[in-house]
């Protein structure tokens, strides 16, 4: 394998099965991210862990993308949305007849991945029942279609993803121990958006872009105090709240300059808000102040005169408050 880039360097996938980049500049997504290289050639079962949002599916596909697996299918299964009576039919199939409404031979998920990588989705909401069926494929390597007797390789690779609770599901006893090491063997821990804080500028920017074209909307620019806001909040959402924030701005936003105010963030940002300093707490007043200059200069049609008017103060207080918030 060829020498990593520069640590100052972001780190970049692209994929047929990832399309989107990966933009690792924080020390911990470049840990990932070099660990995903050096795992993605082998057929070692991984589980991919981390908080709700941080982008565990696309790291799988990404994984998936970079292995020499990456022509054939990636299958992901819902485990959450699967259940028990369904688990055997969708995971290995059926034959015509196995069961009341098996009217024709049906294919599992299992099957259809092929050589490719099949994606457990939440794998830590599977009840026992189908835990221990699920061990059993792991352990053999193979399945047996409801009503058939033809025994079927599993040639997919098995990818699990889980959230940060499995190991305690395990010692609650509300998770097979056993099927939990199996599914271990290499671990991708995506850590959270408020421990890449890095990532958070690039991040914004590439979403910011990709909603642009999907809407066909004008391209942003984030002045530096809406950066600033960005890198503060605390991102309970992770890269989900960042990217809806980003998709909400595209299509509300004003003018081509991005202004604190005029991002849309979630209840988080009242944590961060309330730690905040007396002299922070009045740059937010001002930042205010300066929103509403600008939209009533935008409802004047920039008539400076009659902005004034409706704001109920001079002209030169305008024009001595537009100079202050560098309101062009």
């Amino acid at each position: 394998m060829p020498p990593g880039p520069a640590a100052s360097a972001p780190l970049r996938f692209r994929s047929t099965a990832a399309p989107e980049p990966l933009v690792a500049r924080s020390p911990r997504m470049r840990q990932m991210c070099g660990l995903l290289q050096r795992i993605a050639a082998s057929d070692a079962m991984v589980r991919i862990t981390g908080e709700s949002g941080v982008g565990k599916g696309f790291v799988a596909r990404l994984l998936h993308g970079q292995s020499p697996r990456a022509s054939a299918p990636f299958v992901s299964i819902a485990c959450a949305n699967l259940p028990d009576t369904l688990f055997e039919s969708e995971l290995f199939g059926h034959e015509k007849g196995s069961h009341t409404d098996a009217k024709e031979t049906r294919r599992g998920r299992l099957e259809d991945a092929g050589a490719g990588t099949v994606l457990f989705d939440g794998v830590e909401e599977l009840s026992m029942a189908a835990q221990a069926k699920l061990l059993r494929v792991l352990e053999a390597r193979s399945f047996e279609r409801l009503g058939g007797s033809a025994t079927l390789q599993l040639a997919a690779r098995p990818v699990a993803v889980s959230g940060t609770d499995l190991e305690e599901r395990v010692r609650g006893g509300r998770f097979r121990a056993d099927l939990f090491y199996r599914l271990d063997v290499v671990r991708l821990h995506v850590p959270p958006l408020r421990e890449r804080r890095a990532d958070i500028d690039r991040l914004a920017t590439f979403f910011l872009r990709h909603y642009r074209r999907l809407h066909r909307r004008p391209l942003l620019v984030l002045t530096p105090p809406a950066r600033r806001l960005l890198q503060e909040h605390s991102w309970p959402g992770n890269v989900r709240e960042l990217r809806n924030a980003m998709e909400h701005l595209v299509l509300t936003a004003a003018g081509r300059a991005v202004q604190p105010e005029e991002i849309h963030l979630g209840e988080g940002a009242g944590a961060a808000t309330s730690l905040r300093s007396a002299e922070e707490a009045m740059l937010s007043l001002a930042a205010l102040e300066a929103a509403y200059i600008r939209q009533v200069l935008r409802r004047t049609g920039g008539n400076q005169t009659r902005a004034a008017q409706v704001l109920g103060i001079s002209r030169k207080t305008l024009l001595e408050k537009r100079r202050r918030y560098g309101i062009g």
